[in-house]
């Protein structure tokens, strides 16, 4: 009696340990990612201001960050499980907060190029590639999903309260002491939770549920093999399906980017309003997370992706309505944050869904790449058409930078899952 109480209890232990590590990797996306990642377009207004820059100059910040994180991917992944991952996180803690700090000092574009390219590479090392590889140690076998949705959550809950924070903090001290402010508290908080918790797990504290079932999992494992990343490549609907992708990673990249910009220099919107919209926005983020994982196991790529076009075009015309309405500005929030899911969990999911699971995850590195180049192009674009043509005009071409991509993305889906069918 005494033995299998004990063999139950262990499980029970291990469950906790792992999710207690879920619960960190959680707290490191609201703050030290949430800083890097989440609260720079709210510098822009202050920054261009205080400096002169031009919008689309200025904004080719967030350019050189996502193509610096694009190129050093595929190499700094291949530390992972030859490094000490307490390591790669601190140095990837370290270059983040570091790189978000220096922006205090810099006082031409290319430093703040150069720095945004650090403060990037050392979140994708400690979020993109460390919090997946962590977890899925943790949940090598069923589980894995929810703890990765648990996890990439915390960065829309740090946006709750960073969002306003930061609003008030630019507007009482200025971008350079906030950049210090922001840059520090990355530190305080990255750094001991990395040496204090984060860890792999001991081979009898692995998380390896085989004897339970659930459901939501199992439909989610549901599907077919496919041919493989190489015979996919080959195919011309992976290839419009791709460059849908990056199309509609042009208008995420704007309308992540861009938003506060607009709602202070083109509406006048009070600070303290912007952050209520920015916090509005991180709880629908929050929900949307957990929505559109449901909503992809439900009713599969196609449909949800279709509702997503139909959330982010509400949020463009909202933001074309809120010129008039400011009070309309608030749909934005709710309908861009439902959205979330179509680039957090979407390309994971899509990438099993539709080409199936052989190789899924060089499949999902090619659809990763195209979209990181179309999100670099996307805000300098938008600050571009600014700068001559005004907010107006850059909006309605993001909205048909959604047709476009949406068209290509849905008819590449429908085209590949009938001629899969077919074979």
């Amino acid at each position: 009696m005494d033995y299998n109480q004990s063999n139950i209890a262990s499980p029970n232990r291990n469950i906790k340990k792992a999710y207690f590590i879920v619960f960190v990797c959680m707290i490191m996306q609201a703050i030290p990612f949430g800083v890097a990642q989440n609260i720079q377009p709210l510098f822009i207004p202050y920054v261009t201001s205080k400096f002169g820059f031009s919008l689309a100059s200025f904004s080719l910040i967030f350019t050189f960050g996502a193509i610096a994180s694009a190129i050093c991917s595929p190499f700094l992944g291949k530390l992972y499980g030859k490094v000490n991952i307490k390591f790669l996180f601190l140095i990837g803690v370290i270059l983040s907060s570091l790189g978000f700090m220096g922006f205090s000092f810099a006082r031409k574009l290319y430093q703040f190029d150069i720095l945004s390219a650090v403060s990037q590479v050392g979140c994708i090392m400690f979020s993109g590639l460390g919090v997946p590889f962590i977890i899925s140690h943790w949940f090598p076998n069923n589980g894995k999903g929810k703890a990765l949705g648990i996890a990439f959550s915390g960065g829309s809950i740090g946006n709750v309260f960073l969002q306003p924070i930061t609003s008030h903090l630019l507007a009482a001290s200025g971008p350079s002491t906030s950049y210090i402010i922001f840059g520090l508290l990355s530190l305080i908080v990255g750094i001991p939770l990395v040496i204090f918790f984060i860890r792999l797990p001991r081979d009898q504290e692995v998380i390896n549920p085989s004897n339970t079932s659930n459901a939501q999992e199992n439909t989610t494992i549901k599907g077919y093999e496919g041919a493989g990343a190489e015979a996919v490549r080959k195919n011309i609907y992976f290839w419009l399906f791709s460059i849908g992708y990056a199309i509609i990673a042009i208008p995420i990249a704007a309308l992540s980017t861009q938003y506060a910009t607009y709602f202070k220099s083109a509406l006048n919107l009070q600070p303290s309003l912007i952050g209520i919209l920015g916090s509005t926005f991180a709880l629908f983020c929050l929900l949307g997370n957990v929505v559109g994982g449901t909503l992809f196991d439900k009713l599969g790529s196609l449909k949800t992706m279709a509702i997503s076009a139909i959330l982010i075009i509400i949020a463009i015309v909202s933001l074309l309505l809120s010129a008039h309405f400011h009070y309309i500005s608030f749909l934005f929030s709710i309908s861009y944050g439902l959205n979330v899911y179509s680039y957090m969990s979407g390309p994971a999911f899509m990438s099993s869904d539709v080409f199936g699971r052989k190789e899924s995850s060089v499949t999902l590195g090619t659809i990763s790449l195209l979209f990181a180049l179309g999100f670099a192009f996307g805000s300098s674009l938008f600050g571009l058409i600014v700068d001559h043509f005004q907010f107006t005009v850059a909006w309605i071409t993001m909205l048909i930078c959604v047709v476009i991509g949406y068209a290509l993305l849905l008819i590449s889906i429908m085209k590949y899952k009938k001629q899969t069918l077919h074979t």
